[in-house]
């Protein structure tokens, strides 16, 4: 049998690259013909033939530059004919000027007359739209060619819910693609659909009443939209949806607030929802029957439809989040998004491949996709219409649904230049808006000085980072290899020079070198959606102790985070130490996740005490949200370390209202007893004896695993 391989790659604008193995007898000379659409067959010159027996490498010359936007082939008569492969035209130096777009309107331009669709596709030959007439019946419209490789086709008529799909040729491979910057997605997001963002942009707006000054003003609470409101304990109607973040009046089975007002109740600033762009999963028409917190994305600009309470009308789902944003503003609550830009689900499945194949996709050396996130294929956001995907959608948030702040997924897989550039476009929205991430250091394809990494937070001075040394120092390690492994609030009093350290910001050359350069960079944490809860990472570093000694530890856990200089950020469900059963990595189980307001309602002091702290920060301790700069901090803070066993904060305030505050930190299991040299006044405290109040003390009983706040004037 007589076997032959025949392909031909585009390897410079003027250069075809062949590769042939053959077993077919060749005379001496080999003729290649290049065709173009229906033009006449062009027969190219040989630069170059390297044969070893039946593998042949043949450079043809083209008599002009390579003509995109063409259907193209090589043909023999030996051998037939081979569509000519451009994937590695995404690597010419040429390719930039060649094809980025400039213009901010891809995707689709909808009024009631007409809709406009626009794909870029540079590589392409063809591009046809598919869209819907009426209900399960479609048409499919030949799309022309523009600028800079852009496909563009407009429709007559109102769309509005209609579904759409591209068909894309390149290089002989044709694939139907939802739309890489479409506003709409259909159940299941097997289409993209049209829906009118306009309405939604022109919708008036809703101010928050507290004014935000800067990033320690804010008290951010992080909820998952179904976890939050999805438990049977309460009366919220629309459990697991959008709008149940909406409903006011809901109560818990004993009568404590629930869902929204439970968020009044608490007095935090921002909501930092997880991620409502759509994701893979879980399946729309049934999503209890499948769970995901959303970090497998695969759309950076459509809503996710298992929230929505009509999934199958794409316009609702728009509607919804918009009215939840609304909602929380009029109840004077900032709306932060989770954004997932780092990677794609499965990039062989992306929009982003089907329409320009191997572009928007960082890869190693050898040519093998990146996978740093460990959770799919990082997305190449220094490129730069790839970086256009990312401007574009923060975009869209901010104009669309008139949310509040950013919090970035895996951020040190994103390039420094693409944050920056959020952080323009987020202010230019909104003067307080809050740009946050994870600054890992992960990966190697992107270079270290381009990471927007938490080692490189002095390029980036308007972005706050997890500051996972305080989480660490806090608590201990979070890993599962070290999860037994104790920290300050888990009684390890060694750490207390380390939580000097964090309890500053991370800003001050105090035991490690600096950070950050503002107290605003450092967001404070010790439990987000990944990893153990709080109270399940005390409950093995602790295991001796009985449940109500693990309550205290998260009790003051939780007031150092609120009490110390930088940005609070609280887990839903850690301020009553929730736990998930002790499981670490819990992205897709249900339940588990859930805010139990059952167990609100057998701690209720627990989410009591963090109310009083919150309000403790807005007001009484107000001046710790003007620590910023490093040097106040110096001015203003020392620490004593007293017996090996407590920790003494003294303030002296810059602005005067107070001679002197101290805060004690008792991390032991004994009460410490501590004779003052004047009355000061006890206005917090709280642990086995647990007080609050305002009232003159000058010998001082700190109960075990407890913190107390004194106040001079």
């Amino acid at each position: 049998m007589k076997m032959s391989f025949f392909q031909a790659k585009l390897v410079s604008l003027r250069k075809i690259s062949v590769m042939i193995m053959t077993s077919i007898p060749k005379g001496p000379t080999i003729k290649l013909f290049f065709f173009q659409d229906r033009k006449p067959p062009i027969e190219l010159k040989v630069s170059r033939l390297v044969s070893n027996g039946e593998l042949y490498r043949i450079d043809l010359e083209l008599p002009f530059d390579y003509p995109f936007g063409s259907e193209t082939s090589l043909f023999s008569f030996n051998l037939g004919s081979t569509p000519i492969d451009l994937s590695d035209v995404i690597d010419f130096p040429e390719f930039g000027d060649m094809f980025n777009y400039e213009k901010d309107d891809l995707g689709i331009t909808y009024t009631k007359e007409n809709t406009t669709f626009k794909v870029w596709a540079p590589l392409a030959c063809h591009a046809f739209l598919k869209y819907e007439t009426k209900e399960n019946e479609f048409s499919i419209l030949k799309m022309e060619r523009g600028e800079k490789g852009v496909y563009e086709a407009t429709v007559k008529g109102d769309l509005l819910n209609k579904r759409y799909v591209y068909i894309i040729n390149n290089s002989g491979v044709i694939r139907e693609s939802t739309d890489p910057f479409g506003y709409g997605a259909s159940m299941n997001s097997e289409y993209s659909a049209v829906v009118d963002v306009e309405s939604l942009r022109h919708k008036k707006r809703i101010a928050p009443k507290r004014k935000i000054r800067n990033a320690l003003d804010a008290v951010i609470y992080e909820l998952h939209v179904r976890d939050f409101t999805e438990a049977k304990s309460t009366d919220i109607v629309n459990k697991g949806k959008y709008l149940g973040l909406t409903e006011t009046g809901r109560k818990t089975r004993k009568g404590n607030p629930a869902g929204l007002d439970y968020l009044k109740y608490l007095g935090i600033s921002h909501v930092q929802l997880q991620p409502i762009l759509d994701f893979n999963s879980p399946d729309n028409p049934d999503y209890k029957k499948s769970y995901n917190w959303g970090y497998d994305p695969i759309s950076m600009f459509a809503i996710e439809g298992s929230y929505s309470n009509h999934p199958e009308i794409p316009q609702c789902r728009l509607e919804e989040f918009r009215e939840v944003v609304d909602v929380l503003h009029q109840n004077d609550i900032r709306v932060n998004v989770d954004v997932v830009y780092n990677h794609m689900f499965d990039y062989l499945k992306t929009s982003f491949e089907y329409t320009v194949p191997s572009y928007f996709f960082r890869r190693r050396q050898n040519g093998q996709l990146a996978m740093a996130s460990g959770c799919g294929n990082d997305f190449a956001s220094e490129k730069y219409m790839a970086r256009k995907a990312i401007l574009l959608s923060v975009k869209h948030l901010f104009d669309t649904f008139d949310i509040d702040g950013l919090r970035f997924d895996l951020m040190g897989l994103i390039d420094i230049d693409t944050i920056n550039e959020v952080v323009k476009i987020a202010k230019s929205y909104k003067e307080d808006a809050l740009i946050y991430g994870e600054g890992w250091n992960m990966g190697y394809e992107l270079p270290f000085e381009k990471k927007a990494c938490s080692e490189n937070a002095d390029k980036m001075p308007e972005v706050a980072f997890f500051n996972d040394s305080y989480r660490d120092v806090l608590k201990g390690p979070t890993f599962s290899s070290d999860i037994r492994k104790k920290g300050f609030v888990n009684g390890e009093f060694d750490y207390a020079w380390g939580f000097e350290y964090v309890y500053m910001g991370s800003t001050i050359n105090h035991v490690y070198a600096p950070r950050y350069k503002k107290a605003e960079q450092s967001l404070n944490y010790v439990e987000c959606h990944d990893n153990n809860t709080l109270f399940d990472k005390l409950k093995y570093s602790n295991e001796d102790e009985e449940d109500s000694s693990i309550y205290d530890r998260v009790k003051l856990a939780n007031a150092l985070v609120i009490l110390s200089i930088g940005m609070p950020f609280i887990h839903m469900g850690q301020e009553i130490g929730l736990s998930k059963n002790l499981l670490d990595n819990t992205y897709n189980i249900p339940r588990v996740n859930h805010m139990s307001y059952t167990q609100l309602d057998e701690r209720i002091e627990m989410a009591e005490a963090l109310k009083a702290l919150v309000d403790l920060r807005n007001n009484e301790l107000a001046f710790l949200k003007d620590l910023n700069d490093p040097k106040d901090i110096e001015k203003c803070v020392t620490f004593s370390q007293i017996d090996n066993s407590l920790l003494k904060i003294t303030f002296n305030p810059l602005d005067g209202s107070y001679k002197e505050v101290v805060i004690y930190v008792n991390v032991t299991n004994n009460t410490i007893t501590q004779q003052l040299d004047k009355y000061y006044s006890l206005i917090f405290t709280y642990g086995n004896a647990k007080v609050n109040g305002n009232f003159q003390v000058k010998n001082l009983m700190i109960p075990p695993r407890c913190i107390c706040v004194l106040t001079l004037k």
